[in-house]
C-alpha cells in the first residue's frame, strides 16, 4: 500500500520520534512510504537512512500560503497515495484538504495528545482547533495514541466510532535493563518537565512520609516552579535525600539509578513515554490515575488518586522490586505499534458467521482472525454470545451480534446489518458456514459497490434430508447463488465434491484444510512415561470430545464403552462437549460438559475417539488428538481418512463393536503415544500454512491470483495437500 504521512516538521519531539519508528517498520512490511514535511528536522536523516522517502515542501514563512499549498499538492500527487496520514492537528487538516487533489484516497488523522492547550494559541489557534473538531467526521480513521486522548476529543465532537487507540511504541532494544549498584536503600525517581501538571509537590509530600528512601528528580522547564519545589523539599526536611538533575540524554542510565519510577501528574497525561521506557528498562512504576498510566502499568495496586500524597506514600512503603519489562515487550513495543497501525491501514474484512459457539468451525474462525493481525477484522455473528466472542474482543477485534433466533431472520437483524455495512464500508465479505454465507450475500447487495466476497463451507453434505428444514433451504439457495462469490473455500475434499454435485460452482472451489496450533496441541510426555512405568495405576482413559449433536453419534460411543469396559474394567471414559450433560451414561463414563482446557485434556488421554455418523468435513478432534500424539480411533466419515493417513484406526460408522475392537487392540498393544500422527500434523496440517492461504485470499495479490485461477480444476487449488 502507498502511504503518505504529513507532518509539520521532523525535529525533536514525541510525535516525530514515533513517526521515525513507525514509518520504517511499515516500509519493512512492504508498504511504500513517503513522509511530507514542512520544515525538515533531525529525524529526516534517520528516516532516509532507513529507506523511507522524505520530501521537504519548505514553507518559507507565514505569508507563504498559496505557493506552499501548491508545492504540497504536487508532492502529495507525486506519491500517488492510497492513504494520506496526518500527524498532529494542522497536518490532519492538510491531509483532508489534499484528498480531492490525490484521487480521493483514505484519510487518516493522527491525534498525539490527550488534551489541547488551544486557549494559549491566540485567535488563529482557537479557530484551527474548532475547524479540526468540525471536520473530524470527514476523516476515514482517527488514530489516537492514548485512551485519554480519544475520550477528550470525542467529547469535543470527534466521531468516536472512527477513533482507534494505537499506543506509542517503545524501542525495547534501546531501553533495556542496565546493571545498577546494590543498595540497602530504595531510590524513587521522578522524570518530567518542571510544570504544575507534573505535581511534584505531591511527590515531595509523600517522600516526607517515608524516612528511609532516597529520591531523584530529573527535568527542566519552568525555573520559578523548580525553585518553588526545591524550597518545598527544604521545608519538608528532604534536602539531603533529594537529588536534582537537569534533562538527560541517556535515559536508560537514569533509570538504572532508581528502583522505582513515580509519576505524580495531576492532569494532562496521555500515553506516558516515561513510564513505558522505565518499565522497558526493568524499573517498576507507581503512578497517579491520570491518562493511560494505569493501562500501561497494568497493576491497580501501583496506582493512586491524583493529588493524594498519603496514598502515594502507602504505595511507596509497600513497594516490592520486580521486573515489568515483559509487559512493554508484549503490549507497547515498536512491533506492536506497527502491527496495530497495519491492522487499521489494511483491508477491512467482514466475517459474517452463523455463531461464535464451541464448535470446530467457530474455533478455526477465531484462530484465523487472531492469526492475521495486520488485517482489520470485523466479526458479525448472526446469533448472540458464544465462547469465542469475548476472546476475539480481548484480541482487539470488533465483534457485533445481529441477535437472530437460531435459523430465523428478523427485520431488526437485517436493519442492523444494513447499518453496519453502510457505516463500516467493508473492503471484503467473508461468509462463514451456510447461514453466514447467505447473509454475506445479502450484505454484498447492501454495500452498493463492487466488493469481493468469499464463502467458507465448513462441513460435509451427505444428504439434505439429514439437515434441518431451514438449513436445507439455505444450502439449496447457496447453490443457485454460487456465481456471486469470487471463491468458495472448503475444509475437506469430500465436502467440495458433495457441494459441487448439488450445483455449487466448481470453478470457484478452493480447498484450505484446517490447521492446528502445534504450540498449543502437543504431547504430554510426562504422562506417557508414567503410563509406561505404570505409575498411574491400571486405569486407561478413552475420550470422546464434541458437542452433543445427532451427527456426533454419542449412542455408538456409549455402547462401545460398555463393550470395552466388559473386557477391560480398568478403563475409564471421558465425554467433553456442549450439552453433553443430558446424556444417560454408566458410572464408568465421566461427563465433563463444555471445557476450556481441551489441549491438556486431550493430551491426557490414552485413546481419542471420533464416533461421528455423518456431517464431518475436516474433523478437528481427530487432528487435535494426533497433534498431541494420542492414538486415534475414528469412523470413516468425511476427510477423516485423509487427515489420519496411515496412522490410527478407521472403523465404519454406527458400528459399536468395530469401535470397541479397535480400542481394545490399542490397549492390548501397550501403545501410549502415536508420534507418527504428530509428525503428520506437523508436515501437512499446521496452522501457519492455513494462515498463509487466508492471507493470500484477503490481500490484493490474493484477489488477483483468484482471478487468474478461476476455471482451473480442483487439484490445482489444493496442492500440495492432496498429495498426502
Amino acid at each position: 500500500m502507498r502511504i503518505t504521512f504529513i507532518i509539520r516538521d521532523l525535529g525533536h519531539g514525541g510525535a516525530q520520534r514515533q513517526l521515525s519508528l513507525l514509518a520504517p517498520g511499515l516500509a519493512k512490511d512492504g508498504h511504500e512510504i513517503t513522509v511530507l514535511h514542512f520544515y525538515g528536522g533531525a529525524f529526516e536523516q534517520t528516516l532516509r537512512e532507513s529507506g523511507v522517502r522524505t520530501v521537504c515542501v519548505g514553507k518559507k514563512g507565514r505569508r507563504d500560503l498559496i505557493g506552499f499549498f501548491l508545492r504540497l499538492v504536487k508532492a502529495a500527487r507525486d506519491s500517488h497515495p492510497e492513504v494520506l496520514h496526518g500527524y498532529l492537528a494542522e497536518s490532519n487538516l492538510m491531509a483532508l484538504f489534499l484528498k480531492p487533489f490525490c484521487g480521493f484516497p483514505r484519510v487518516f488523522w493522527g491525534v498525539r495528545d490527550s488534551q489541547t492547550d488551544a486557549h494559549l494559541w491566540g485567535l488563529l489557534g482557537r479557530l484551527s482547533f474548532r475547524l479540526n473538531c468540525l471536520l473530524a467526521r470527514f476523516a476515514n480513521v482517527i488514530i489516537c495514541n492514548s485512551q485519554a486522548g480519544r475520550d477528550y476529543y470525542a467529547a469535543r465532537g470527534y466521531p468516536r466510532r472512527k477513533m482507534h487507540v494505537v499506543p506509542n511504541g517503545i524501542d525495547v532494544d534501546h531501553f533495556q535493563p542496565r546493571p545498577r549498584q546494590a543498595s540497602k536503600t530504595l531510590t524513587f525517581g521522578l522524570v518530567g518537565r518542571m510544570s504544575p501538571m507534573k505535581d511534584i509537590a505531591t511527590f515531595l509530600h509523600a517522600a516526607a512520609l517515608d524516612p528511609h528512601a532516597q529520591y531523584l528528580i530529573v527535568g527542566g522547564g519552568d525555573k520559578a516552579y523548580e525553585q518553588e519545589m526545591r524550597d518545598l523539599a527544604g521545608t519538608l526536611g528532604l534536602s539531603n535525600r533529594v537529588t536534582w538533575l537537569p534533562p538527560q540524554s541517556d535515559m536508560p542510565a537514569v533509570y538504572a539509578r532508581i528502583d522505582c519510577l513515580v509519576n505524580s501528574s495531576a492532569f494532562g497525561e496521555g500515553f506516558s513515554n516515561v513510564i513505558a521506557e522505565a518499565m522497558a528498562c526493568g524499573v517498576p512504576c507507581i503512578a497517579s490515575d491520570v491518562g493511560d498510566s494505569a493501562w500501561i502499568i497494568g497493576d491497580r495496586s501501583q496506582i493512586f488518586r491524583a493529588g493524594e500524597h498519603e496514598e502515594l506514600a502507602q504505595c511507596m512503603l509497600a513497594f516490592q522490586p520486580h521486573n515489568p519489562r515483559q509487559r512493554i515487550v508484549d503490549e507497547f513495543s515498536v512491533p506492536r505499534l506497527i502491527e496495530r497501525t497495519s491492522r487499521l491501514l489494511g483491508r477491512k474484512v467482514f466475517w459474517i458467521t452463523t455463531g461464535l459457539g464451541s464448535g470446530g468451525a467457530e474455533m478455526m474462525l477465531s484462530q484465523i482472525i487472531t492469526g492475521l493481525p495486520k488485517t482489520q477484522h470485523v466479526v458479525i455473528s448472526l446469533t448472540r454470545g458464544g465462547k469465542h466472542a469475548d476472546a476475539l474482543r480481548k484480541a482487539g477485534v470488533e465483534v457485533h451480534s445481529l441477535d437472530m433466533p437460531a435459523g430465523k431472520p428478523t427485520l431488526s437483524a437485517l436493519w442492523k446489518l444494513f447499518r453496519l455495512v453502510r457505516r463500516e464500508k467493508p473492503d471484503m465479505l467473508m461468509g462463514w458456514m451456510y447461514h453466514g454465507c447467505f447473509v454475506a450475500s445479502i450484505a454484498k447487495f447492501m454495500r452498493f459497490k463492487q466488493v469481493p466476497m468469499i464463502w467458507n463451507i465448513r462441513q460435509s453434505l451427505y444428504d439434505l434430508k439429514l439437515e434441518k428444514r431451514g438449513s436445507a433451504m439455505v444450502i439449496r439457495a447457496l447453490a443457485w447463488l454460487s456465481w456471486l462469490p469470487k471463491r468458495i473455500t472448503y475444509n475437506s475434499q469430500l465436502s467440495s465434491q458433495q457441494h459441487e454435485a448439488i450445483g455449487y460452482a466448481k470453478s470457484k472451489t478452493q480447498l484450505i484444510a484446517n490447521g492446528f496450533d502445534l504450540a498449543k496441541w502437543k504431547p504430554d510426555v510426562k504422562r506417557a512415561s508414567k503410563l509406561v512405568s505404570n505409575e498411574l495405576g491400571s486405569s486407561f482413559y478413552i475420550g470422546r470430545f464434541g458437542r452433543n449433536a445427532l451427527m456426533k453419534d454419542y449412542p455408538t460411543f456409549i455402547e462401545a464403552a460398555k463393550l470395552i469396559h466388559a473386557k477391560r474394567p480398568d478403563t475409564r471414559f471421558i465425554i467433553v462437549g456442549a450439552e453433553t450433560e443430558s446424556l444417560d451414561v454408566a458410572p464408568y463414563i465421566q461427563v465433563l460438559g463444555e471445557r476450556h482446557d481441551l489441549p491438556e485434556l486431550t493430551a491426557s488421554l490414552t485413546i481419542a475417539v471420533s464416533s461421528s455418523a455423518f456431517g464431518e468435513g475436516f474433523p478437528n478432534v481427530v487432528g487435535e488428538a494426533m497433534a498431541c500424539a494420542v492414538p486415534v480411533v475414528a469412523t470413516d466419515i468425511g476427510d477423516t481418512r485423509w487427515v489420519m493417513g496411515e496412522t490410527g484406526h478407521l472403523v465404519p460408522p454406527r458400528d459399536p463393536q468395530a469401535l470397541a475392537n479397535a480400542c481394545l487392540e490399542i490397549l492390548d498393544s501397550g501403545l501410549t503415544q502415536d508420534l507418527a500422527a504428530r509428525e503428520r500434523i506437523e508436515r501437512h496440517f499446521s496452522l501457519t500454512s492455513v494462515l498463509v492461504q487466508f492471507e493470500s485470499l484477503i490481500t490484493e495479490e490474493g484477489t488477483e491470483k483468484t482471478k487468474a485461477t478461476e476455471g482451473m480444476p480442483l487439484t490445482s487449488h489444493i496442492s500440495p495437500l492432496t498429495s498426502h
